[in-house]
């Protein structure tokens, strides 16, 4: 008796291992990003910020984290970032419609310096309603969100799609790292993820 596999079954079986295939890449090019040079983060931290209010300089200049600094919108602008951060000072120097059109394309958004309801002023108001930030943080702290653009359409709600809010106190570039490469991997996860197709009834 044949052991193969029906069609539907075997196409099933081919998305899964392609996209298994696809994040193994997608996780070995992460690991490689720093050596090889790669903006990871890029980070708008323009000269109109106060030194007494600016993340230290030493430890975000490790390439292993692959950051980069820009203080012109320009040039921020010709980067195409992964993952976006601004400084909270200089948020309104920044075309509001470009961070909007970076969040609804995908890109990991770090927000230092401000809270779930400023960054929900800037990119989404259901950001406020899926918020989960019970302690009140002095500076610096760091608020990020994604969404997959993919999967949830439109304002941010629950059940819809990925999406990742979550506001933490600033301890170290390796911390945030960490975070922002967590958030996008959960990102990619939900967007390699066979979904159900709604068929229309007739």
């Amino acid at each position: 008796m044949s052991h193969s596999l029906a069609p539907p079954k075997h196409r099933i079986a081919w998305i899964l291992s392609l996209s298994a295939a696809v994040l193994v890449v997608f996780l070995l090019f992460e690991q490689v990003i720093g050596r090889l040079g790669f903006d990871f983060i890029v980070y708008y931290e323009p000269s109109s910020v106060a030194l007494e209010r600016r993340l230290p300089l030493e430890e975000r200049e490790n390439p292993e984290f692959a950051i980069r600094t820009v203080d012109d919108f320009q040039d921020l602008e010709f980067r195409a970032p992964t993952v976006l951060m601004i400084h909270g000072d200089a948020r309104t120097e920044i075309e509001r419609e470009y961070l909007v059109a970076e969040f609804e394309r995908g890109t990991v958004m770090i927000f230092v310096n401000v809270r779930p309801d400023g960054v929900a002023d800037i990119l989404d108001p259901g950001i406020v309603s899926l918020a989960k930030v019970t302690d009140t943080f002095p500076p610096p702290f760091y608020t990020l969100v994604v969404k997959n653009a993919e999967q949830c359409p439109g304002p941010l709600q629950p059940n819809c799609g990925a999406f990742v809010v979550e506001t933490r106190k600033f301890v170290g570039f390796a911390e945030l790292t960490d975070r922002a490469r967590d958030a996008l991997d959960r990102r990619m996860r939900a967007l390699l993820t066979p979904t159900a197709t709604v068929v229309s009834p007739r």
